[in-house]
């Protein structure tokens, strides 16, 4: 296998940059306000339950997806969404700090001239420089995820939730090299990865789990990419807790099908990073 690395497109940032100058209202309303009357319509009392064809009243809805408000199954999946990305934009902004030699609270801004400061902790010349873009990249990425959400979910007539009030944090800190900020957010982007497919099959509105999968993609993509970096197998791998995507898949086969988690289990393991 080619094992040489591929820094960023200015593409993609260059149409990130766009966004942003924008605002994502337009591009969020766009794409999810045409299921705004779909989803609205719908009694909110049922939703279709992963791994099967019974379905869960809204009260199994509230119990499997515990503290995440909402008024309907739809709203409640993508509130849970936008709570793991307000997680992930906040910790990819204090791990791009913490490499470039930034304070740790600074917000991110495209103003600012990121750039490696600390040591690589054993990754090679070849792909520290694509390790560290990746970390800048992906940054802006999850803050364009986490404020497309905000805006998709009012155009939608739902009410997004907010951030943790006290904020976000590493158990022991983002990390002292680029190798253990990378090891750090690659632990992020797994769970995020089977969060949203363990949550896919709760959504009533396919339109909504259109733009979901879309997200759900780019996720895998930084997996990967952060993977490949370390020197490790792209995946997917298995984690604990792992769920099969269909009851017809029950082997857990190594590089073959993405696997996810309960909602549930990455609610619970994403409070380790919520501030108390």
């Amino acid at each position: 296998m080619d094992r040489t690395p591929h820094t960023p497109t200015t593409g993609r940032r260059q149409f990130l940059a766009a966004v942003g100058a924008a605002g994502v209202g337009l591009t969020a309303a766009q794409l999810l306000v045409r299921s705004a009357s779909t989803a609205m319509a719908a009694d909110g009392f049922e939703s279709a339950r992963a791994g099967g064809s019974s379905e869960v009243k809204f009260s199994q809805v509230r119990e499997d997806f515990p503290g995440i408000p909402g008024r309907s199954t739809n709203e409640v999946v993508l509130n849970y969404a936008l709570t793991l990305e307000f997680l992930e934009a906040d910790l990819y902004r204090q791990a791009l700090n913490a490499a470039s030699g930034i304070a740790v609270r600074k917000g991110l801004s495209r103003n600012t001239n990121y750039s490696l400061s600390i040591g690589a902790g054993g990754i090679g010349s070849d792909f520290r420089r694509a390790g560290f873009e990746y970390l800048n990249d992906f940054a802006f990425v999850e803050a364009t995820h986490r404020d497309f959400l905000i805006t998709a979910i009012s155009a939608s007539g739902f009410t997004p939730t907010t951030a943790n009030p006290k904020g976000y944090a590493f158990p022991g800190g983002p990390g002292d090299s680029l190798k253990d900020i990378l090891l750090n957010i690659l632990a992020l982007e797994e769970t995020g990865v089977r969060a949203y497919l363990g949550a896919l099959p709760y959504l009533t509105d396919l339109n909504l789990g259109v733009t979901a999968g879309g997200i759900y993609s780019t996720e895998c993509r930084h997996s990967a990419a952060i993977r490949y970096v370390l020197g490790d197998d792209i995946g997917p791998s298995m984690m604990d807790g792992d769920l099969s995507v269909s009851p017809n898949l029950q082997e857990k086969i190594e590089n073959v099908f993405e696997l996810g988690l309960a909602p549930a289990t990455v609610i619970s393991a994403a409070g380790a990073y919520f501030v108390k």
